[in-house]
């Protein structure tokens, strides 16, 4: 009887904590995702059949594109545990992680690999004359090599806030003749995310060359302008001391579910529900100010019949003194005296006390 083989659980895979210092694939954010992935997919196209060395290679998404078509890849990156994830997580026949500096790359044999990739990280350290020395040792004297890097004052100015891993930022002039000193063939090209409208080739076959077309608002509409007009805000790179290993430059990444539009509506929606609930809050706030303000009316009322009740028991007080006064004086005494005496001789509802009364109004209505 043949016993049936349990079925592999698959391995969850840890990721890794975002800090902003590296692009993470799972992380929602489809400009940053553009922007990487596009020069991976471009380096891609140089790939083909090649050994290739990715120069910070973070949690290894890179390296596992330019696997995809060529003979080796190997990543380099200096965070043991970025190292750890991409081995874990990218495991390929031809691909291979490593821990190394751009400046001590683990590798003996020089002249090792056809083409060499270091996106977005050369900015990160201040040694650029050691990672280009390494990146020469390292390549083949025809290969190529492909390094990008912010536009210095354009992304300064466009970024919300200053880059904290970013200690050594270039112009782009500063960047190509950093490149002119190690390679007699330099190519700088201009990466931006910007809105597009495609045409392309529906049939099956090859489309072919794209034309490109740049437009630019104007005061009251669009306008066409140069393709010189155009401002990056990273600057790639392609250098090599073969002219041969430069082709044509030029490449466009086009995102068919459209996510960045999906994450402007989402966040539109954020705000406007935001705006909502402020709306709410303020509303309620009013609320709790008006009967704040009842409560201090009241409160007030309350503390005046409270003060008006003190004075009147100071009163009652002063005037149970004064008639405990008259109580105990001869006067009141000898009056009492006198009324006892009165009513003996003039009981009420007596004739004679009734007589008595009207001699009294009558002697008082004389008087007048």
């Amino acid at each position: 009887m043949t016993r049936a083989v349990p079925e592999a659980k698959p391995v969850t895979i840890p990721k890794l904590e975002w800090t902003g210092e590296r692009f993470l694939p799972w992380i929602r954010n489809a400009t940053l995702a553009y922007e990487h992935l596009h020069r991976y997919a471009f380096a891609a196209r140089f790939a083909k059949g090649k050994r290739v060395l990715d120069l910070g290679s973070g949690e290894g998404y890179g390296a596992n594109i330019l696997a995809l078509t060529a003979a080796f890849v190997l990543g380099i990156d200096i965070d043991p545990e970025a190292i750890r994830h991409a081995a874990d997580k990218y495991q390929k026949n031809n691909l291979r992680f490593e821990v190394g500096a751009f400046a001590r790359v683990p590798v003996v044999e020089a002249g090792s690999f056809d083409l060499i990739v270091c996106f977005e990280a050369i900015e990160h350290v201040r040694e650029h004359d050691e990672l280009l020395i390494e990146v020469k040792r390292l390549l083949r004297p025809d290969g190529l090599f492909i390094v990008s890097t912010p536009n210095k004052t354009v992304y300064r100015k466009e970024s919300e806030e200053e880059n904290p891993y970013h200690v050594s930022e270039l112009e782009p002039e500063e960047f190509q003749h950093l490149m002119l000193r190690y390679f007699r063939e330099t190519r700088l090209l201009g990466q931006r995310i910007q809105p597009t409208s495609s045409i392309w080739a529906m049939e099956s076959r090859g489309s072919g060359a794209i034309e490109e077309w740049t437009v630019e608002r104007g005061p009251e509409e669009f306008e066409f302008i140069r393709n010189e007009k155009r401002v990056p805000l990273y600057i790639v790179a392609l250098a090599s001391d073969s002219a041969a290993a430069l082709p044509p430059a030029g490449s466009i990444l086009i995102d068919s579910s459209n996510e960045l539009f999906k994450e402007n509506e989402q966040m539109i929606r954020e705000l406007l529900r935001s705006k909502e609930s402020i709306d709410a809050i303020v509303q309620l706030r009013n609320e709790l100010d008006w009967h704040v303000r009842q409560f201090e009316e009241l409160r007030a009322s309350v503390t005046k019949l409270m003060l008006d009740n003190q004075n009147a028991q100071i009163r009652l007080q002063q005037t149970n003194v004064e008639l405990e006064a008259i109580y105990n004086s001869n006067s009141w005494k000898l009056l009492n005296r006198i009324w006892q005496i009165r009513d003996s001789l003039f009981p009420y509802e007596s004739s004679r006390r009734r007589w008595m009364k009207r001699l009294l109004n009558f002697a008082a209505t004389d008087s007048k």
